[in-house]
């Protein structure tokens, strides 16, 4: 087998794995989440589409609001679920209290970045949501861990 271009230039450094680049993909995920692209007034545009499509009768402002919260707030612990569980099962395999405190990192400092988006505000209760979502993700992976026979 024969060494990567990048691996002669660089001896002793092997190219990332793929757990390494699902991590890498599902930060810039997060990333963009936290960009202008998300704002409120983009995504309420997306939901009101999306309820269109599944009702399309008129409703109420105030439901529209009520969904649009739902959404945007499932985002949040939902992105935070996959971010555990990508962390558990590449590079912080076995050590998930330690993807606990990455993931509660990321958030906070992804909520401190969104202070300074234009069009985006930053919330210690999106902090709380994502890291729910962190600790939904240990639960979820301590089941199907639970579940599955032993390696020995």
């Amino acid at each position: 087998m024969q060494a990567t271009p990048a691996a002669k230039a660089l001896p002793g450094l092997a190219m990332p794995s793929r757990r390494w680049w699902i991590l890498m993909l599902w930060l810039v995920v997060l990333g963009l989440m936290s960009t202008r692209l998300f704002t409120f007034e983009r995504t309420w545009v997306f939901v009101g589409n999306l309820i269109h499509l599944v009702h399309p009768g008129p409703i109420s402002g105030s439901t529209h609001a009520l969904i649009h919260l739902i959404i945007r707030k499932a985002a949040h612990f939902g992105a935070y679920t996959v971010f555990f569980l990508i962390l558990v099962s590449g590079p912080l395999r076995g050590r998930p209290y330690w993807a606990l405190l990455i993931c509660l990192a990321a958030s906070s400092a992804d909520e401190i970045h969104q202070l300074y988006v234009p069009g985006r505000t930053g919330s210690a209760y999106d902090v709380a949501v994502d890291f729910t979502g962190a600790v939904f993700g240990r639960f979820l992976h301590m089941a199907i861990s639970a579940r599955q026979p032993s390696r020995d």
